[in-house]
């Protein structure tokens, strides 16, 4: 007679190892994530202070070749900042002063005009020679044929490596060894610029000014001691602590 048996279980996960395994997975996932978003913010902190440093350099062969520092916009809302009141968008033909100055070409590849006059001068009449001190990549400056939507307002812009255009840039004007903000004696900064993060454009701060160890000291702190300085602002940035400087 052939003895009758119980036919074998397959292999497998029970509901309770299953759940298991799945909780287990979430945790590990809620410690990863913000350790990789974190990781990528430091990476392109990193990046920006990078490009300050490059286009601060660019200011500085400029300074040697010439004996000063350029005058980019003193004026309008984009007083002292790198897209100055160059609005984003195709027309690459608009002036475009930090653009211009340094690379002594408009956006467009086109010469510059020959018109010599204004205040502040022209490109063309600070870079006389037409030098290029630097050359901008596409890490520096929006696309114009850009598909992505959010930056179709920022087109032909120098942007940081968080896709923001709102960045200051302040020069040490009467070469005395620090760039100064206000008062007599300054380099013509009558206010600290504001800028905003690029994820909320409706949100202006300024680095602080006040204080036993201020972030930009004024003409009576002595002010800040390099040639030139940039600061801009990340995503997500909410408080004047979270500024991104070039000389910090």
């Amino acid at each position: 007679m052939r003895r009758l048996t119980a036919p074998h279980r397959r292999p497998g996960f029970t509901l309770i190892e299953l759940l298991t395994v799945i909780a287990i997975l979430g945790i590990l996932a809620a410690i990863l994530v913000p350790t990789t978003s974190s990781a990528r913010t430091a990476a392109k902190k990193a990046k920006t202070r990078g490009q300050f440093a490059q286009w601060a350099g660019a200011i500085e062969a400029f300074r040697q070749e010439y004996g000063y520092y350029p005058t980019f916009e003193t004026t309008g809302a984009g007083a002292n900042k790198v897209n100055g009141n160059t609005a984003g968008g195709a027309n690459l033909a608009a002036v475009h002063r930090f653009y211009e100055t340094l690379v002594g070409a408009r956006r467009d590849g086109v010469a510059l005009p020959t018109t010599m006059t204004g205040n502040p001068p022209p490109p063309q009449a600070q870079n006389t020679r037409r030098i290029q001190f630097i050359t901008f990549t596409e890490a520096d400056m929006v696309p114009v044929s850009s598909p992505d939507a959010s930056l179709a307002a920022k087109r032909g812009l120098i942007r940081d490596a968080f896709d923001g255009t709102d960045i200051a840039v302040l020069v040490d004007r009467n070469l005395d060894g620090a760039i100064k903000v206000g008062g007599a004696g300054g380099d013509g900064i009558t206010t600290v610029p504001a800028v905003a993060p690029p994820d909320n454009t409706g949100l202006r701060l300024s680095p602080v000014t006040t204080g036993t160890t201020p972030d930009l000291p004024t003409v009576a702190q002595g002010g800040l001691r390099v040639g030139v300085a940039f600061y801009s602002l990340p995503d997500g940035a909410r408080t004047a602590s979270d500024f991104i400087f070039s000389w910090k």
